[in-house]
């Protein structure tokens, strides 16, 4: 009997899927053909309800989906659409977790990394409202950072076992895979295509891209977003390529990799191809199980790097060197930031404000993307000394609870995990140097929240794992 009742259960449960499956279909297609506008409240919508009936290939799909943010026409303070599907995703796994009669209370604010993650996201909330006057870009960018938190919590509700981590970062490199065909097709065609102008017909930081110069973009809104992007997820792939168990796997990482790399090349940033670099290098250092093969992989390394920078700079003329155009404008934007934290040295102009006040700072020559084009002079300038403090308190609590899921983990997959985000935040820090992808890509920010909740779930699910089985227990 319980075995009938069981199974019964199991049916009315696959029809019940079956059916909002269907009836989402037809609500966005009924709204694609109406308006655009109407498709994103539509799917909005549509990933509220299914997040709240904890539909468990949503959280994949939206994953997979990242790279494609468009803009939606209406002058609101959410402006893109994977904004309003994060913070739907988080409202519906909000109302999942009540139902389920989950506590709240440890799912928001337990873990050193939700705490310091939530430390900065309450600076530069304070920054933007409290300490400058608010204004239309912070109200923009606060939305933003809100919907990489939502992403955060929903990861964390969402990856339960070793299986779930391996399912978003499979579901991650197949994404990227797409990704990097897409750029391939841009330099086939010599443009950034018909479908990237589709898209991002209404998308304003795109409007500020130049005339194609064979540089690719993909589906992000800038090339060095691109190569920042892809930075991030080539430790998944070379880890995968080499420490997963199954052959599938590592064939997909391996996949990913070589492709991700081409695709790096052709974004011809210089920050990115640093970055790359380092990627290697930290592999070369951590991965081996020897301490002669360590040294052979760096010395690998080391000799595939020069080889590689000389022939790329014999394809790509801008690889060959710095152009004097770029190091003027470059000191002038930094010089800008230093002038905008020198005024406001504790809580900066505020956060999605930089692009304003460095305006009214300095002249700007037309069409260049206004940012600091510095990680670190960003962060200064807009949030001050206590917004880059706290940005470097969570990289170092990320960076050593990364380390310890790398070599101490029991679990094949957050072992790879660990090391891919070390590497992978390394990345981040390297391209810094000489870029600020996170407001004019915010697909990579979106992606650099996720590095942060792959580690919150691993500290999530080690603190509470014995809650979860007395819940699992009592339904």
């Amino acid at each position: 009997m319980q075995a009938a009742a069981a199974t019964l259960r199991g049916d009315q449960s696959r029809k019940r899927i079956e059916l909002l499956l269907v009836t989402s279909s037809i609500a966005l297609t009924l709204a694609a053909y109406l308006s655009p506008l109407a498709l994103a409240l539509v799917a909005g919508a549509a990933v509220l309800f299914l997040a709240s009936m904890r539909f468990r290939p949503l959280l994949l799909a939206i994953i997979f989906a990242m790279p494609v943010n468009p803009y939606l026409s209406w002058n609101l303070p959410i402006r893109d659409l994977q904004t309003l599907l994060r913070l739907c995703l988080f409202a519906g796994a909000f109302l999942a977790r009540q139902r389920a009669g989950e506590p709240l209370r440890p799912w928001l604010f337990s873990g050193r990394i939700t705490r310091a993650v939530l430390g900065y996201f309450a600076i530069a909330v304070i920054a933007s409202t409290l300490v400058n006057h608010p204004t239309g870009s912070a109200a923009r960018e606060l939305m933003r950072l809100g919907s990489y938190l939502c992403l955060y919590y929903a990861i964390l509700d969402w990856v339960r076992a070793e299986r779930d981590l391996k399912a978003i970062v499979q579901a991650l490199l197949i994404s990227t895979i797409s990704v990097a065909i897409f750029g391939f097709y841009q330099e086939t065609i010599g443009g950034y295509s018909s479908l990237y102008h589709g898209l991002y017909s209404i998308q304003d930081e795109a409007l500020k891209i130049p005339p194609w110069s064979g540089r690719i973009t993909s589906f992000l809104s800038h090339y060095n977003g691109l190569a920042a992007y892809l930075n991030m997820v080539v430790p998944f792939c070379i880890a995968l390529a080499l420490r997963a168990r199954d052959k599938s796997s590592r064939l997909l990482g391996g996949t990913c990799f070589v492709l991700a790399s081409f695709a790096i090349l052709l974004t011809q940033s210089r920050g990115g191809l640093l970055a790359y670099v380092s990627i290697l290098l930290i592999s070369a250092c951590l991965l081996p199980r020897t301490r002669g093969a360590r040294v052979r992989w760096v010395a690998v390394v080391t000799v595939f790097s020069m080889a590689s920078a000389l022939v790329a700079g014999v394809i790509f003329k801008r690889l060959a060197g710095v152009d004097s155009y770029t190091e003027v404008t470059r000191l002038a934007i930094w010089a800008g930031a230093g002038i905008l934290f020198a005024g406001n040295p504790i809580l900066g102009v505020g956060y999605g404000n930089f692009k304003t006040a460095l305006a009214s700072a300095i002249t700007v020559p037309e069409g260049f993307m206004l940012d600091a084009h510095n990680l670190y002079l960003e962060l200064l300038a807009e949030t001050g000394v206590a917004g880059f403090a706290a940005f470097a308190v969570l990289v170092v609590i990320c960076l050593r609870h990364a380390r310890g899921m790398f070599r101490d983990s029991g679990e094949p997959m957050s072992a790879i995990v660990g090391f891919s985000v070390i590497a992978a935040l390394a990345s981040v820090l390297v391209h810094g140097a000489v870029d600020y992808v996170f407001h004019n890509s915010p697909q990579c920010a979106a992606m650099f929240f996720l590095l942060l909740a792959l580690l919150g779930t691993h500290e999530f699910r080690s603190k509470h794992a014995g809650d979860r089985r007395l819940l699992q227990e009592s339904a």
